[in-house]
C-alpha cells in the first residue's frame, strides 16, 4: 500500500519522465542514424552537438556538488564546446556508450525526486529547483536533436523520429 501511495504522490515526477525519457532515446537515436560522412565530417559538428548535449546531462544531474565533473576525451583531441576545433572525433560507438552512461545518470537522478523535492534547489545553484533542471535539460537535449535532424533534413536524409 506505502508503494502505491508513493506512486500516486509523485504525480509530477512521472510527467517529467515520460517527456524527458523520449528525448534522450532520440539523442542516442541520433548517433544510431547519422551517416558515417557526416559524422567524421568536422564542418557538420553534428557528433559536436550529441556529444555537447550528453556533457550538459553529466553536468547538471549531479547529485553531489562534490562530484567531479569530468569531460572525457576519448583519449583525443576533443571538446564538447561547440565553439572549439578538434582534431579528431569519437567513434559512433564510443558516443553511443557515452550517451547510455549519460541517460543512467540522469535516470538516477529522476528516480530520486518526488513530486515534494521538485521544488528544492538542485547542488550546483541555489536559485535553480531540481523541477528547473529535468526541464532545462528537456529544453537543451531537444535543441540539439533538433539540430541534429536539421543537417539530416538539409542532406536529403531522414530525420530521426519524433518519440
Amino acid at each position: 500500500m506505502r508503494i502505491e501511495l508513493m506512486i500516486m504522490s509523485d504525480k509530477m515526477v512521472e510527467v517529467l519522465r515520460r517527456q524527458f525519457e523520449p528525448v534522450v532515446e532520440m539523442l542516442k537515436q541520433q548517433v544510431a542514424e547519422c551517416p558515417d560522412e557526416f559524422w567524421n565530417d568536422a564542418s557538420q559538428k553534428y557528433w559536436k552537438h550529441v556529444f555537447h548535449a550528453a556533457t550538459s546531462m553529466k553536468f547538471w544531474f549531479r547529485q553531489q556538488k562534490e562530484e567531479a565533473f569530468i569531460i572525457p576525451d576519448f583519449g583525443r583531441d576533443i571538446t564538447e564546446a561547440l565553439d572549439q576545433e578538434c582534431s579528431d572525433y569519437p567513434t559512433k560507438e564510443e558516443m553511443t556508450a557515452y550517451v547510455e552512461e549519460m541517460m543512467k545518470v540522469a535516470r538516477s537522478f529522476v528516480d530520486e525526486l518526488t513530486d515534494e523535492t521538485l521544488m528544492e534547489p538542485c547542488v550546483l545553484f541555489a536559485e535553480i529547483t531540481k523541477m528547473d533542471v529535468v526541464l532545462m535539460q528537456i529544453r537543451h537535449v531537444q535543441h540539439h536533436v533538433g539540430y541534429c535532424n536539421s543537417i539530416l533534413n538539409s542532406n536529403q536524409l531522414e530525420a530521426v523520429k519524433w518519440i
